[in-house]
């Protein structure tokens, strides 16, 4: 146990030599938590000697000569392991020597990029099938639009690490520099900025309106339970420490918390639709008036219902919804970068990682789709055109299933901010022209732009349709238009045919259309 806690310590402060007080708080908790964890008794945490076992199986006393306290006034020191005058013990022979990471491995990818794909937003698309029809059969060809926009993106976001891997860069702002030209790399950069800025904007924002009314419900003081209070606690103890982590290999732990949170409401969902598809239970009675389940007659049968259900322009809302639920792409250039084996900047990546990492992420937005058609049609089917923009608030108060739910989402969310987070922060590096930023470069950068959306989220109380024009706009752009622009100008380089080049200006058109058009209809 002392040694995974003094393993622990360590590494952070080899990762992370700049780190706040909060980040010591959390990573002293986490060893607390491992040690505790690995058989060692809640006494034994708090006093300075700790049994290690040596090599033949004696107990010897070994002292750690660095407090809990130090480690909050001083920094994280490596701590000197004093001897027993019976015995020459040492604790640190026994830790093995810490390795460069090689690269994020399959699992750890494949976890990271279904959770950026599902976020909460997979929670409206019941919504925007709602918003152009309130007839069942409007669900078949809504799921088969929501796979084909799947298929899309995840072609999209493997083009973006094609081109990172032809011209041996790790970064948005490389990859157009390298494609099209170094006067305007603030495009690319810009774009992604802003949507990942207005994404973490709505995470925040979310996060302090679902969980302030969560401790309010609970009896929480109204100075902890206010929404501007919420926000503050959150933004400190996670959101800021999750958002310090050096890479998203790192994450696969909250992302896989996080896909645990939306599981569970499919789950969930699933378990209660008989009961609100009866008018007559006492869940269905319990929901308000306005969210009640609600369906148009029953039109013509088959395909031709179909199409009936989906031949409007306002069709276009569930598009741009898509576009902006299966947005992830502001993170492909890292997760390819730090996928295994690592390439040395500016070395084109080995075909075969290219290969893996496509496979990757053709099962990843796979996965993700069906996560999403799921939950999209169990909603949609349950409420029809009562869908509300989020689909948990149809679901009665007294629901306790319910409240687990909105628990869970709101920890996805939380899990979610990182991910989004650090695409905001390499896009500002970009924008500032800093290649290769230190750590205190990274520290300071994070600190700012943390508190700058925080101060954002409490000054704000709905973004109302400025976010939903930029979603719809900037997803188009940063999803469909940029990556086949770049990926475009790399084909056309090459000698003889490329068939895939009228592929990638195929999806420039589709990104403009897809864009414009959603625009339009959220003005309307």
């Amino acid at each position: 146990a002392a040694a995974v806690n003094f393993q622990i310590i360590t590494a952070s402060r080899r990762t992370m030599p700049t780190c706040t007080g909060v980040m010591r708080v959390c990573m002293l908790a986490l060893a607390a938590l491992v040690t505790s964890a690995a058989g060692a008794s809640p006494d034994q945490l708090s006093r300075p000697h700790l049994a290690v076992a040596a090599p033949n199986g004696a107990s010897r006393a070994t002292s750690l000569a660095t407090s809990q306290a130090a480690v909050l006034r001083g920094g994280l020191r490596r701590p000197t392991l004093r001897r027993s005058s019976r015995a020459r013990v040492s604790a640190v022979a026994a830790i093995p020597a810490p390795t460069q990471s090689a690269g994020a491995n399959v699992p750890a990818t494949f976890i990271n990029l279904v959770k950026a794909v599902v976020g909460s937003g997979v929670l409206s698309l019941p919504a925007a099938v709602a918003a152009f029809s309130s007839s069942k059969a409007a669900v078949a060809p809504s799921v088969a639009i929501l796979i084909i926009a799947a298929a899309i993106s995840g072609y999209c976001f493997a083009l973006v690490a094609r081109t990172c891997a032809a011209t041996g860069t790790r970064t948005w702002e490389g990859a157009w520099e390298q494609t099209m030209s170094k006067s305007t790399t603030w495009l690319p950069n810009g774009l992604i900025v802003c949507k990942c800025f207005v994404a973490c904007l709505a995470y925040t924002m979310v996060i302090g309106d679902a969980f302030s009314s969560i401790f309010a419900a609970s009896g929480f003081p109204a100075a902890l339970a206010g929404r501007t209070s919420t926000i503050l606690m959150f933004a400190s103890l996670f959101l800021l420490p999750l958002s310090l982590l050096p890479s998203l290999e790192m994450l696969k732990y909250t992302s896989f918390a996080g896909m645990f949170g939306i599981l569970y409401t499919l789950a969930f969902m699933a378990v209660r639709a008989p009961a609100y598809s009866s008018p007559v239970s006492a869940l269905a009675m319990a929901v308000p008036a306005a969210l009640k389940p609600r369906f148009a007659a029953a039109g013509a049968a088959g395909l031709t219902g179909a199409l009936d259900a989906i031949s409007t322009p306002k069709v276009f809302i569930l598009l741009s919804v898509l576009a902006t639920a299966f947005t992830a792409h502001y993170s492909a250039p890292r997760m390819f970068a730090e996928f295994a084996p690592m390439a040395k900047s500016g070395e084109p990546a080995s075909p075969a990682k290219v290969k893996r990492f496509c496979a990757l992420v053709a099962m990843g937005f796979g996965t993700a789709g069906a996560i999403s058609a799921s939950l999209m049609a169990l909603g949609y089917s349950t409420f029809g055109g009562a869908c509300s923009g989020l689909i948990l608030n149809n679901y009665a108060p007294i629901d306790a299933l319910a409240k687990i739910s909105r628990v869970a989402v709101g920890a996805s969310i939380v899990c979610t901010y990182p991910i989004a987070f650090h695409g905001l922060r390499d896009g500002a590096l970009g924008l500032a022209g800093v290649q290769d930023p230190s750590q205190r470069t990274k520290l300071a950068l994070t600190l700012a732009l943390v508190s700058v959306v925080t101060v954002c989220a409490i000054l704000l109380q709905d973004l109302g349709k400025v976010a939903a024009i930029s979603g719809a706009l900037l997803a188009s752009l940063i999803v469909y238009v940029l990556p086949s622009t770049m990926f475009g100008q790399v084909l056309a380089k090459r000698k003889g045919p490329q068939p895939e080049l009228w592929l990638c200006r195929g999806m420039q058109i589709l990104g403009v259309v897809v864009g414009c058009l959603g625009v339009k209809v959220t003005l309307a």
